[in-house]
């Protein structure tokens, strides 16, 4: 096949993903919200990477265990100065080829840092961070990615965005609200959670009720109620 044939075939393939994203929207459209929020991600100057690492540098480093749940290129798994590392996808990368719910079924270690970045969806989300809670060393740090949706087609389900948080939030509504826990969503990389068990007994509300089918004009209502930090007030909290 020549160049200008692949070129060809790029092209069609991306005017057709353009084509099935337009008509998602269009099928959704009673969901739109005209709220957007600019984060600014990329001039943070500090992302996922860099909170993982420096929470297993404060809970073991290298000699750490550490728990990935969502691993697929595993930009973020490869890049842990941890020698004590697994990463459970149901798809790609990580070392466990299963669901984060078949993992934790099975699962006896203890950990001392957790990130959880798998399914971007409410119950899982919610899902994934008690049994992270039941999984984790006393000391120990979870952190959660994509908490933060810049606009309803980031946020909706099911997906319609290339750039896609998913209703995540919502886990982060009820971790904000828990007992026994110690929770914060980081400024930074599509918002990223940081929680920490402060007693051995705690109760997460369900508030399903309130938020399974809730859209983007809730996350605009419940935003600036939400316990946001700064990276370097997460560095002096992990400190």
């Amino acid at each position: 096949m020549s160049i200008i044939e692949k070129l060809s075939n790029i092209n069609i393939s991306t005017i057709r993903h353009l084509q099935v994203r337009k008509s998602q929207e269009a099928k959704y459209k009673a969901h739109s919200h005209p709220k957007e929020y600019d984060w600014n991600w990329k001039e943070k100057g500090f992302n996922r990477i860099a909170l993982v690492n420096y929470m297993v540098s404060k809970t073991g480093g290298l000699a750490s265990n550490y728990l990935e749940i969502g691993c697929h290129s595993n930009s973020l798994f490869d890049s842990v100065a941890s020698l004590n590392k697994i990463g459970v996808d149901p798809v790609c990368g990580g070392t466990h080829r299963m669901t984060s719910d078949d993992f934790f079924k099975q699962n006896v270690m203890k950990f001392d840092s957790i990130f959880i970045d798998g399914l971007h969806e409410y119950h899982q989300v919610r899902r994934d961070a008690i049994n992270a809670l039941e999984s984790i060393n006393d000391g120990g740090w979870i952190a959660f990615h994509d908490l933060l949706p810049s606009n309803w087609k980031e946020h909706h389900m099911p997906r319609i965005s290339d750039a896609w948080t998913g209703d995540c939030w919502k886990a982060a509504v009820e971790l904000s609200q828990a007992q026994g826990v110690e929770f914060k969503i980081v400024e930074i990389d599509h918002g990223v959670g940081l929680m920490r068990k402060i007693e051995n007994h705690f109760d997460v509300p369900d508030l399903s009720s309130q938020l399974s089918n809730a859209e983007f004009d809730k996350f605009v209502e419940v935003v600036e109620k939400l316990p946001i930090i700064s990276f370097e007030e997460a560095v002096e909290l992990i400190g």
